[in-house]
């Protein structure tokens, strides 16, 4: 009885001692109360049996104590791994963060690089839209390009637009340069007040940033509104382009920013340098090509065709009594005929074709793949258009007539030299047969 007392207490679990602990007071009251008992043993068995359950409550405190010791320093050990496990976790998603911000950095560097090397506005465009799709979440971005000698500047003479559908697939930048004219648009009339937001208030417009004072403001009452970003890109004080970003998150707003400013600066490098380029190769007055210019055009053109067997025609004009204009009217007037002359010719060949200033008021023309019926009947049309045309030159209108002489690469006109000969040998013949005409040369005659 008293061993099993023991046993119990030593080993059992909590639920047993408890039930052993109430059999010992069961019995204990049970034979208090029973007929014939002895006093003494009856004491001596409650005493004995209080001195056992205590004795085993204690000696399994000592055996054990050295165990629950080793269990609770074990769990103080368990919850520090865990702990450190958990501070683990967070360096490592805080070490995955910033390897994804620094490769997120590395790629916008390549971008960049990618833009940089872009000498063409549109080409920029559609690396800057490569980089956000690949990178960012956005539904739409927008450029806008303003020329600045229409009647109302604030019109865009284009807008592109690309979305997350037209980087689908392998990116070739070639395919969209090729196909251009595909990602023109008429802005939407969303667009349109955001362009006259951003005339008025010269400065980035941004819906998308909370710390940004436009999130507060008017637009945002606009009944087609959407947020956006959008950036001017200015060119010595004016706007000629103003990028627009739809759909942009706020938690790439920063990086994205950062690219777009980019952008902005190599847009502006871009128009600077073709700025440039077009004061060098272009002719002040005229706004046609420099003689210089024209005549390198011509002799690529001229190897081009001849490698691939194509047609190439060349006229040569000259505007008919062009001094007794200037002695009669002045250097003022003459300048003004010579600009709207070379006004007509522009407006009257296709923009692969070249317009070069070749004398003081003599013009050449270059015509691509254009055999000798097609280039007799392009001169005739300039030499209509420009007989028609009312020249307006401050407070003269006035009339002139070109004389053209014309001629196309043959066998017998084989050379640069010898088709602008053959050209000014048309050119002089109309001259004689009384100007305002054209005349072919085929080298061997004048027709």
């Amino acid at each position: 009885m008293f061993f099993i007392i023991f046993s119990v207490h030593l080993f059992g679990r909590r639920p047993a001692q408890i039930g052993v602990l109430c059999l010992m007071v069961l019995g204990a009251a049970l034979a208090l109360f029973g007929k014939a008992v002895d006093p003494f043993a009856w004491f001596f068995y409650t005493v004995f049996s209080m001195v056992i359950f205590l004795g085993a409550f204690q000696f399994r405190r000592w055996s054990l104590a050295e165990s629950i010791a080793m269990d609770e320093e074990l769990d103080q050990y368990t919850r520090k791994v865990k702990s450190a496990e958990a501070v683990l976790e967070e360096k490592k998603e805080e070490a995955d963060e910033i390897r994804r911000r620094a490769n997120a950095i590395a790629h916008l560097y390549e971008t960049i690089q990618e833009i940089s090397k872009s000498l063409d506005s549109f080409e920029a465009f559609v690396v800057f839209g490569q980089a956000l799709y690949n990178h960012f979440e956005f539904s739409a971005v927008t450029a806008a390009f303003f020329d600045g000698e229409s009647l109302n500047p604030r019109e865009p003479s284009e807008v592109f637009r690309l979305a997350p559908p037209d980087f689908s697939g392998v990116f070739d930048k070639t395919a969209f340069l090729k196909d251009k004219e595909k990602y023109k648009i008429v802005p939407a009339a969303f667009e349109r007040k955001i362009f006259e937001a951003v005339f008025k208030d010269q400065r980035p417009l941004n819906t998308v940033d909370p710390m940004s004072d436009t999130t507060r403001s008017p637009i945002r009452l606009w009944p087609d509104f959407k947020p956006f970003a959008a950036y001017p890109i200015f060119i010595e004080g004016r706007i000629f382009s103003i990028l627009v970003l739809s759909g942009v998150t706020e938690e790439h707003f920063q990086a994205l920013s950062i690219l777009s400013q980019r952008l902005i600066s190599e847009m502006q490098r871009i128009r600077l340098y073709q700025k440039i380029q077009t004061l060098a190769i272009t002719d002040g007055l005229t706004g046609v090509s420099v003689r210089r210019y024209w005549m390198e055009r011509f002799e690529g053109e001229l190897a081009r065709s001849r490698k691939l067997r194509l047609k190439l025609s060349l006229l040569m004009i000259d505007i008919d009594n062009f001094k007794k204009f200037n002695d009669l009217y002045g250097h003022l007037v003459g300048d003004a005929v010579l600009k709207q002359v070379a006004d007509t010719l522009k407006k009257n060949i296709r923009e692969i074709d070249l317009v070069g200033r070749y004398g003081g008021e003599e013009f050449a023309v270059l015509l691509i793949e254009t055999d000798e019926s097609v280039a007799f009947f392009v001169a005739e049309r300039i030499r209509r258009a420009v007989q028609e045309r009312i020249i307006r030159a401050y407070d003269e209108n006035l009339q002139v007539t070109l004389s053209i002489g014309c001629t196309t690469l043959s066998n017998a006109l084989k050379d640069a030299t010898v088709l602008i000969d053959a050209a000014d040998a048309g050119l002089y013949q109309a001259k004689r047969e009384g100007k305002n005409r054209v005349c072919f040369h085929t080298g061997l005659s004048t027709l």
